[in-house]
């Protein structure tokens, strides 16, 4: 006769075990997730503008130029995100949500968003971003006709994005209740 402990688990137990590994698991390499996912993105955008390459060769080294700018730029808070949770001791992606805590490598990812929203605003109206994709559709899933459309599209995302970053901080986020992957 077998007793209690000596019971092998569950098959729902064996279910949540695996969930809550592979759940601690995405906390703590969020941002390994979305440079893979920044990087598809980039292989997308390059079969979109190999299209419009073949249509007009001129555009090439735009195409390449636009693709860098978002691998490299686009990578920078997941980076300093990756430092943070493999080096800086932020045990997950949720206590990035969590700014007012100062832990000092979440603080640095907002100054990297916030230093792209300046950047990107700067490249835009005064490096003349808004007229290169004008000039270089295909992208995106919509192709700007005007550099008008470009800069309300990017003041919109930026408005949005402020408003996030100003929720972050002003916010209480309650922290998932899981044992954390170390």
């Amino acid at each position: 006769m077998m007793l209690a402990a000596q019971q092998p688990p569950l098959a729902y137990e064996k279910e949540v075990y695996l969930h809550t590994d592979i759940f601690s698991g995405m906390s703590k390499w969020f941002w390994a997730v979305a440079i893979a996912v920044s990087f598809v993105n980039a292989a997308i955008f390059w079969v979109r503008a190999r299209k419009k390459i073949a249509e007009n060769t001129e555009l090439a080294p735009g195409y390449h130029k636009l693709i860098k700018g978002f691998v490299l730029w686009g990578n920078i808070p997941w980076i300093v995100m990756g430092v943070g949770s493999t080096l800086g001791g932020v045990p997950t992606v949720f206590h990035f949500f969590r700014p007012r805590e100062g832990n000092p490598f979440v603080l640095a990812f907002f100054v990297a968003v916030v230093l792209l929203f300046v950047l990107g605003t700067y490249w835009l109206l005064f490096r003349d971003g808004a007229q290169m994709l004008v000039h270089h559709p295909g992208l995106f899933s919509y192709d700007f006709r005007t550099t008008r459309e470009v800069k309300l599209f990017w003041f919109a995302c930026l408005v949005g994005g402020l408003f996030g970053l100003a929720m972050m901080f002003t916010m209480d986020m309650p922290l998932p209740k899981y044992r954390s992957i170390r």
